[in-house]
């Protein structure tokens, strides 16, 4: 079939030339330079057909990234569907300083991921450093989000590493008194943070498409989930006599002065670092 026709449906649904070229690259399993230098694609009438329905679906908000099944985030590539959310580069900053803090610990380090989805903070942390202890926890409420998590970790070979748990916060690790060695420990968490569901500030196939389950915290403050897991961490740091915790968190754009005022009431350490928009985005909490 000529590039061109494919294209030009593309344009019908105001599909952006770049967004069109990695549909069909997904289809065709072409390489972007191969697509490049061919006039025809060989595809067939039901893929065609496919990449119509995909086109169709953008024009409804309908994420690119679930069509291709693909994210990037932090130089890595992660499968994703509508069962998880979508990483995004904001989050990067966590675990640029998830790893700074492992590498000035002076002992090995355990290592928790809270609410995981895709697996892609976790996977980005664990392939960057060789200062973990061998295994590591990852939780979250969601079995769907595990079952997207366990993909990414069969793709990584991490099968060897990881331990997957379905658990609200760090539940099931105190509940079943889940024993980790060494003097310190991280721990990284992307909890859904969205206060009053605020549409006005999301973008329209966030709102639409991706599960509200990581994305709302239903209550005012939106800073209730945070308030129970910094309180489960320190219960942790307490049974294990952990030397030091460290806790990255994710916060929206607004919310600094109410994250910082329960923090100071707690007297626990933090740092606020800026994203790649430079937002204040990340909290780093010593414990």
């Amino acid at each position: 079939m000529n590039k061109q026709k494919i294209l030009s449906e593309g344009r019908k649904f105001w599909v952006q030339k770049d967004n069109v070229e990695r549909i069909i690259q997904k289809i065709s399993w072409l390489s972007k330079e191969e697509l490049f230098l061919l006039d025809d694609v060989s595809i067939t009438v039901n893929q065609f057909r496919k990449i119509k329905e995909d086109f169709r679906k953008l024009s409804f908000w309908y994420p690119l990234e679930y069509i291709l099944e693909l994210a990037e985030f932090y130089w890595l590539e992660f499968f994703v569907d509508k069962r998880c959310l979508i990483p995004r580069d904001d989050t990067e900053v966590m675990v640029e300083e998830c790893l700074k803090a492992i590498d000035n610990m002076e002992w090995e380090v355990s290592y928790i991921d809270v609410w995981t989805w895709s697996g892609a903070i976790p996977i980005s942390v664990v392939s960057n450093t060789n200062k973990l202890y061998s295994t590591s926890l990852w939780l979250d409420v969601s079995p769907d989000a595990l079952e997207v998590a366990s993909l990414n970790v069969d793709n990584y070979q991490l099968e060897d590493k990881i331990v997957l748990i379905k658990s609200d916060l760090l539940g099931a690790v105190l509940e079943n008194k889940l024993y980790k060695k060494g003097a310190s420990m991280i721990i990284t968490a992307n909890l859904p943070y969205i206060k009053d569901e605020d549409y006005w500030n999301m973008d329209k196939e966030v709102i639409l498409h991706e599960p509200s389950l990581a994305l709302y915290g239903w209550k005012k403050t939106w800073f209730e989930m945070y308030e129970r897991l910094i309180d489960e961490v320190s219960t942790i740091k307490e049974i294990w006599n952990l030397v030091e915790v460290v806790l990255f968190i994710e916060i929206w754009f607004d919310q600094k002065k109410t994250a910082q005022n329960f923090l100071d009431k707690q007297k626990l350490l933090y740092k606020i670092n800026y994203d790649n928009s430079w937002i204040e985005r990340c909290i780093e909490i010593t414990f």
